[in-house]
């Protein structure tokens, strides 16, 4: 690779490592959208049709601070009335079905909220609805008893059912 100095071309190693570069990518992708979400001044005037806002939760007590940055994102879509909000957990998301690690979920970064438990109910009390993989949710223990009622088990069917005429944010 090239790399321009002071004017000059210089022979070099590889600038950025693939890995590196989609790391820096995605965290600039998920701050433009988390930006949007944060900040928007989107407001459905009475009569317009409000949006669909599916969050797909993909971490979950594997890493706390991205689980609790998709259940703030729900929030925000659901504070502002911007329309109907999903939540559909796969993978380690699908610990926040289950209701004894939910209660274990704590971000340090966004700490003040509350932890996945309590941030869960507030968005369940206002409307939102809970899918998790069926799979997912076996593998995570989020069966019988330990899963949450208002979480229903939802595959890929739904998923991708739901995802063709709405806002999608993939955390």
């Amino acid at each position: 690779m090239q790399r321009i100095k002071e004017g000059e071309l210089q022979e070099t190693g590889e600038l950025v490592s693939r890995g590196d570069f989609l790391k820096t990518l995605g965290m600039g992708i998920g701050a433009a959208g988390l930006a949007t979400l944060m900040s928007g001044n989107a407001v459905a005037a009475e009569g317009e049709k409000k949006g669909k806002y599916v969050v797909v939760v993909t971490n979950g007590g594997n890493d706390p601070n991205r689980a609790i940055l998709a259940l703030l994102m729900a929030s925000t879509a659901q504070d502002k009335g911007w329309g109907e909000v999903h939540l559909w957990m796969t993978l380690e998301g699908a610990d926040l079905a289950n209701k004894s690690k939910a209660e274990r979920i704590d971000s340090p970064i966004f700490k003040k909220f509350g932890n996945a438990d309590t941030l869960m109910k507030k968005l369940k009390e206002k409307g939102a609805s809970f899918g998790v993989c069926p799979p997912c949710a076996e593998y995570m223990g989020a069966t019988g008893s330990d899963k949450y009622d208002f979480v229903e088990k939802r595959g890929a069917d739904w998923l991708l059912k739901n995802i063709q005429d709405a806002c999608v944010v993939w955390m």
